[in-house]
């Protein structure tokens, strides 16, 4: 199957909600940079459906997510405004809904450097906000390898952003982090989680795109990936975030 090929698969299989068996158990030398051209397709089917890239999305960065899911090292995806909801999540609309907690920056420069590290990020970002990700795969039974992964936009779903807040002057690595569903704390963690520090999470993704795929830009809204382990949803819970000295972002879940 041809790189669109594939990324036609995909494609259908989110919009009908519908699984597929894993991309790299049926394709023979799947690698990386197969995965990242299939990932790349399917952008650009979002893009003539009229969605527009809002900024990036890494996959992995946390030791409890890689543990989760059995990986051992990061990815990364792109984010489009189709992806952004208000207050509420919808069941209908997803196959495997799983909710993450992440920090969300917002850039007011570019991050165009290979060579690009935390304190390049934090020089471009003019604010920060808690996220819940609600993560979604197109695949069986929510199993797949990395570079399955990679091809499905690092398992992109939807998001929700709470209020944009100035970079707190203590360090992000050391911030806590308390996911709670129906008023009940279910998961902690630190920043520090993302790759030893969320904006060390971000330089990631801008060294691995930049000079060959569209860079991270100003404007751009990035989310440094899952803090804790993916969290099930189902109908009716309400989720909240709550990141200190960044603040609180919550959603309720629909059937």
């Amino acid at each position: 199957m041809s790189v669109k090929d594939l990324a036609a698969e995909l494609y259908r299989a989110r919009v009908r909600r519908f699984t597929i068996p894993p991309i790299a158990d049926r394709v023979p030398d799947f690698g990386p940079a197969s995965a990242y051209a299939v990932q790349a397709s399917g952008i650009e089917m979002r893009l003539s459906d009229g969605e527009q890239i809002i900024g990036g999305k890494l996959g992995f960065t946390s030791k409890a997510m890689q543990r989760a899911m059995g990986v051992f090292s990061p990815n990364y995806g792109w984010l489009t405004d189709a992806m952004v909801r208000s207050d509420q999540i919808s069941l209908s609309e997803l196959i495997h809904p799983k909710v993450e907690p992440e920090i969300a920056f917002r850039l007011g420069g570019d991050l165009d450097d290979p060579g690009a590290g935390a304190t390049d990020v934090l020089a471009a970002t003019v604010a920060v906000a808690p996220c819940l990700e609600v993560v979604d795969s197109r695949f069986d039974d929510f199993k797949f390898g990395p570079l399955d992964n990679v091809a499905d936009n690092s398992s992109s779903g939807q998001l929700v952003v709470g209020k944009w807040v100035d970079v707190p002057t203590d360090r992000l690595d050391l911030i806590g982090v308390v996911l709670s569903v129906d008023g009940v704390p279910t998961m902690t963690a630190a920043g520090a989680a993302a790759l030893d520090h969320p904006a060390e999470a971000v330089a990631w993704m801008a060294r691995a795109v930049a000079g060959h795929q569209r860079p991270l830009m100003s404007g751009d809204i990035v989310i440094s990936g899952g803090l804790t382990a993916p969290l099930d949803l189902a109908g009716g819970q309400a989720v909240h975030l709550e990141i200190d000295r960044v603040g609180t972002c919550e959603f309720k879940v629909r059937s």
